[in-house]
């Protein structure tokens, strides 16, 4: 029979934090709790599992010198769930995405982005404004790297056409349609992140250039939080790239000008 052990207690606590960081997630999700509160679950439960994964370590060497089987086991399973609510972020975020600005809305055009409109009935009393930050956050945005490969597509396709493929494009990636009007060039839909839930918001904004073609240009921003960490961004890339492949597709002699043999896409800055 296998006896008790006080080190156990490492791993109880171990087990109870990650619950409670598990159930707040779905709790969030399912939009039974606001953000605010899972957020405080999350930094909490988060920051004890660490101290006790860093306790555990103490504990895993007195167990490897004094030749104590169950301490030695109990406190490194107890450093390895401790070092989950850190993991599972740098896998599935990603860790250059944690150095990104601490900006959570992200546009094609800094200078003048796109402008919700039927998705202001949608925001909810503390959600992030829907107003633009202005050139403060604009500054931020053009300040990095990361960032620079985020700006206007243009299509040799006219206004309407370009926002009929930008309404396919969308609803391909699941995105909800909120507005849909090919012929003024504008729709807005919402996104949720895969794993939380999160709602975003987008706008696509679609302009015609002397040329006859289009100019696309896309916001997406967080309806919660002060970093998106790199997810808005991601998606407007994912978006346009999308939308470079399926304009190109388009069986006409109007084709999306290329920019360079690699890519097929013309982009403006």
């Amino acid at each position: 029979m296998t006896h008790w052990h006080w080190s156990r207690v490492l791993l109880w606590t171990q087990w109870v934090l990650l619950t409670a960081i598990v159930f707040a997630g779905l709790a969030l999700r399912f939009e039974l709790l606001h953000f605010g509160v899972v957020f405080k679950v999350f930094t909490y439960a988060g920051a004890g599992a660490l101290a006790i994964a860093l306790a555990s370590l103490f504990v895993f060497v007195w167990g490897v010198r004094s030749h104590n089987v169950r301490a030695r086991s109990n406190a490194l399973w107890s450093v390895l769930l401790g070092l989950l609510p850190v993991a599972v972020p740098l896998m599935t975020v990603g860790k250059d995405n944690f150095s990104v600005p601490r900006i959570h809305d992200i546009s094609t055009d800094t200078r003048n982005p796109p402008q919700y409109r039927a998705i202001l009935a949608l925001r909810k009393k503390g959600d992030n404004s829907a107003e633009y930050g202005g050139e403060s956050v604009a500054r931020l945005q053009r300040g990095v790297d990361v960032y620079a490969d985020i700006i206007p597509l243009h299509v040799h396709l006219p206004v309407t056409r370009t926002t009929e493929l930008a309404g396919e494009v969308a609803t391909d990636l699941g995105w909800k349609l909120v507005s849909y009007q090919p012929e003024r060039g504008h729709l807005e839909a919402v996104a949720r992140t895969r794993l939380l839930g999160f709602t975003d918001d987008i706008v696509v904004r679609v302009q015609a250039e002397d040329d006859g073609g289009s100019r696309v240009d896309v916001r997406s921003s967080s309806r919660v939080g002060v970093s998106d960490l790199g997810a808005n961004a991601k998606r407007i890339r994912v978006f346009l790239e999308a939308l470079h492949l399926r304009a190109k597709s388009v069986p006409s002699n109007a084709s999306i000008r290329p920019k360079s043999r690699s890519t097929g896409i013309r982009w403006v800055g």
